[in-house]
């Protein structure tokens, strides 16, 4: 189901559904961030045997407070570019989108700016977009807490592109896991009447 449902259902205490697009780099921690809240575990093997396809999905009911409860269907694909083709069947008809980067890569933040942002506003725009900072628990371990960026670099980044907001979180310990979600679900189900864009309307 698209977000189109209007005042009605959000004000309903029947579930509905909304498609959450989970999108960064390859290696940024988006498929273990997704077996947390799905699974409530850490799989150190997650990364080594998630083969990216057109159908990866997982689904979850997230309340959102007040009696309401969000059906999740959480769409996961491979963040390299060979894996664009899959994005362009996964990602139109999304209600929202989670945009992930590592705080352990500055690379995977900067590639939010000219990579994930642009191409979440071209396939669905006018989504809600919450920007998540993984491996928040890097922080704790002197030989990786110098490395790690900022907190500001993620509000900065969450500020300029509009983004309904930022939070860090660790898919090892499971912290701010369920605010990521909360916060997701939350912003998708307000959302209504956003234009969805065909597949076949971008580039290959």
């Amino acid at each position: 189901m698209g977000c189109c449902q209007g005042k009605d259902q959000y004000e309903s205490k029947e579930p509905f559904v909304r498609k959450i697009a989970i999108v960064g780099n390859s290696g940024a921690g988006k498929t273990c961030l997704i077996h947390r809240y799905i699974h409530d575990e850490f799989d150190e093997n997650t990364t080594q045997e998630f083969i990216p396809t057109a159908l990866k999905m997982e689904e979850k009911a997230q309340s959102i407070g007040s009696g309401k409860e969000v059906i999740l269907n959480i769409y996961d694909t491979g963040g390299q570019e060979t894996f664009r083709h899959l994005r362009k069947l996964n990602y139109p008809k999304s209600d929202a989108a989670i945009i992930c980067f590592g705080l352990d890569s500055e690379e995977s933040l900067k590639d939010v700016d000219k990579n994930w942002v642009p191409e979440m506003r071209r396939i669905c725009p006018g989504i809600p977009l919450l920007l998540a900072g993984l491996k928040k628990d890097l922080r704790d371990y002197r030989v990786y807490s110098d490395k790690c960026l900022p907190e500001s670099s993620g509000h900065k980044m969450a500020k300029k592109h509009k983004m309904v907001g930022y939070i860090e979180c660790s898919s090892w310990n499971s912290e701010n896991v369920e605010q990521v979600f909360f916060k997701m679900a939350e912003a998708a189900a307000k959302k209504k009447n956003t234009k969805k864009v065909d597949a076949s309307e971008f580039g290959s």
